[in-house]
């Protein structure tokens, strides 16, 4: 998943990758991580943007395309769900 954050990817594109069926895929990561595996990805991806966020000057719709975000009001409301607050008013927070 963390080689192929610029993609969208669907539960049956990871579980082809691996060999099983997408219920048998989900059920084995769910017990192993405690996560279903889209959301796990959507977390790896909103990791991904907050160290851009953070080291870079990228805009905010330019994170978004570069982790495989083609909306950026989902990416908002996504980045929102999953830190508390805005894509804006984190960059705001971390650079000050």
């Amino acid at each position: 998943m963390k080689e192929n954050l610029e993609k969208k990817l669907t539960l049956a594109d990871l579980a082809a990758r691996i060999g099983y069926s997408p219920s048998h895929f989900s059920v084995l990561f769910s017990k192993r991580t405690g996560y279903a595996p889209l959301t796990y990805f959507n977390q790896l991806k909103i990791q991904q943007a907050c160290q851009l966020l953070d080291f870079t000057d990228m805009k905010i719709n330019q994170i978004c395309y570069k982790i495989g975000i083609e909306g950026i009001y989902y990416f908002s409301r996504l980045f929102s769900k999953v830190m508390g607050m805005s894509p804006r008013e984190y960059k705001k927070q971390k650079k000050g």
